[in-house]
């Protein structure tokens, strides 16, 4: 007589490949639009050089032009960032449920969970999971934080230019640097709040599901702490 199918175990495994392939996609999603930005960003920049080193084209045509790529590479880069941000939070929530199905399967079969690198509800591994709550330069040297910098710096730019056309040097390089600190701390501080509530999110679900008591043990730290 044939086995009768395990029938959780059959849904676990489908859905624990789901999550893989997904953060396959964001991974790749994510990696192809850094990519891209920075081959724009490049681009522009050489253009723009280009321009200011040759002295061509002459009169007002120059200034327009290097404002327009200007402009277009804050704007593609506004939303690039955008969508990494968004991204990046969807990758922590596929990261954190299959944690919590790797967590079914090592409950099933105690004897296999020591072999598992990965981590789980119950042991963090080896390979402990990325805490939420983390240092601001983590965030600021990733794929997100990077493209802010890079809009930053347009944002200096262009403010230095503007405030050249009417102010003294002193005054423009202080203006320029003031913009580039403002960009920076906006760009960081949207990208801490997004990870922030990501936090809120993933405690709130670990918390309506009692089987897992996500409060019981500082392995569930990295995952409800803001």
């Amino acid at each position: 007589m044939a086995e009768e199918p395990d029938t959780p175990l059959t849904i676990a495994l489908a859905e624990y490949e789901h999550l893989r392939e997904a953060s396959r996609a964001i991974d790749d999603q994510t990696t192809a639009r850094f990519t891209f930005f920075l081959t724009v960003a490049t681009a522009a920049t050489a253009v723009s050089a280009g321009m200011v080193t040759t002295g061509t084209p002459a009169g007002a045509i120059r200034p327009t032009l290097l404002a327009g790529l200007g402009a277009l590479v804050l704007m593609l880069g506004s939303a690039v960032f955008a969508r990494q941000v968004e991204l990046n939070a969807r990758g922590r929530r596929y990261a954190v449920a299959a944690t919590v199905l790797r967590t079914y399967l090592a409950r099933r079969a105690p004897d296999l969970a020591p072999y598992l690198m990965m981590p789980t509800l119950d042991d963090p591994g080896p390979f402990a999971p990325e805490p939420f709550r983390r240092h601001w330069a983590r965030d600021l040297v990733g794929q997100a934080g990077t493209i802010g910098l890079i809009n930053s710096v347009v944002v200096a730019v262009a403010a230095g230019a503007g405030l050249a056309a009417v102010a003294p040097g002193w005054l423009a390089a202080v203006g320029a640097v003031a913009a580039l600190a403002g960009a920076v701390a906006t760009h960081l501080v949207v990208v801490r709040r997004r990870v922030a509530q990501s936090a809120r999110l993933v405690g709130e679900v670990l918390a309506r599901r009692t089987t897992l008591h996500p409060a019981d043990d500082a392995v569930h730290e990295p995952f409800v702490r803001e």
